[in-house]
């Protein structure tokens, strides 16, 4: 796959080079091509969707796929989310795990190395991020980072260790920091940077890989991280309660719980698929069946911008 990848990459670039030769846009209209990030911890390969019109001063979403083949199930090219990027306005990146890092696809968020600063995968994802950043003119306040399953693993371990980098973050399915319990271990990972982060969840009811224990779990132990940087900032009940609909195809209730902050934001908040198990989450984060989630789950990270240190909103 990194071969493919790597002479994809090669031919996007030709074809970008002989565009700006030509003096026609590359950014004209809305756009997916694949491009490869380097550092010491490795390579990863990458899809990006831009929208329409200039990329400069727009917002950046981060996901990360779950375990499976990308190329093969995830189909970014079709990868629904991308149609709310053009609606919403906002650059969609999509890295994908090496199959020689994991046989089975998986971003490796278990391992310690994978759980620090500036180490492992995380660096990958965090380099990633600041080139685009750096390369399109990104808007730096309001950066996000989402994932599913093993994506969501990883977004908690990265949401930790890079406070300073994403906004908010949406660790879907995903199990709590080096898999404790309790804020703490949270506000230790993220040091001098520790602040609220606000945090967006997707657990379906009858999960067997990534169990609603689990989820409520990772709830927990977020809205304990963030009260510890910012006391009393996020409350332990739910603020407000809804009932939601995935989107067309998909006839299963959901409930969102949401959790705003005296200040007047919502830091958290979390939705459960009641009719669903884990391969069902997937299709609600990732196709067309799952769209108005989807929309809901930008709405909730575009509302929120980098704050300054120790602050909620």
């Amino acid at each position: 796959m990194r071969n493919a990848a790597f002479r994809l990459c090669a031919v996007v670039g030709a074809v970008l080079i002989a565009a700006t030769l030509l003096g026609a846009s590359p950014r004209a209209q809305a756009r997916t091509d694949q491009r490869c990030y380097t550092n010491a911890a490795g390579t990863r390969c990458y899809y990006l969707h831009v929208p329409p019109g200039s990329s400069t001063g727009r917002p950046l979403m981060v996901y990360l796929h779950g375990c499976n083949d990308p190329l093969a199930d995830a189909r970014p090219t079709g990868f629904s989310l991308a149609r709310v990027a053009d609606e919403m306005g906002f650059v969609l990146a999509y890295p994908i795990q090496d199959q020689a890092a994991n046989k089975d696809v998986c971003w490796n968020w278990d391992k310690a190395e994978n759980r620090e600063r500036g180490r492992g995968e995380p660096s990958l994802i965090a380099g990633i991020t600041t080139n685009l950043i750096d390369q399109f003119g990104l808007d730096r306040s309001r950066v996000y980072l989402g994932g599913y399953s093993a994506g969501g693993a990883m977004t908690t371990n990265l949401g930790a260790t890079y406070p300073d980098l994403y906004a908010a973050i949406a660790p879907m399915a995903g199990a709590p920091y080096r898999t404790e319990l309790g804020g703490q271990v949270i506000i230790d990972a993220m040091g001098a940077r520790a602040r609220p982060m606000p945090t967006f969840f997707l657990q379906t009811l009858f999960d067997q890989i990534s169990n609603f224990v689990i989820g409520r779990a990772n709830l927990a132990q977020w809205r304990e991280a963030d009260n510890l940087a910012d006391p009393g900032s996020v409350p332990t009940v739910p603020t407000r309660l809804d009932v939601l609909v995935a989107g067309p195809g998909l006839p299963i209730p959901l409930t969102a719980e949401h959790y705003d902050s005296p200040r007047g934001c919502e830091l958290a908040q979390f939705t459960t698929p009641l009719l669903a198990e884990h391969a069902i989450g997937a299709r609600i984060v990732q196709d067309d069946v799952g769209i108005e989630v989807q929309r809901n789950l930008m709405r909730f990270l575009l509302a929120h911008r980098m704050p300054a240190p120790h602050r909620t909103c």
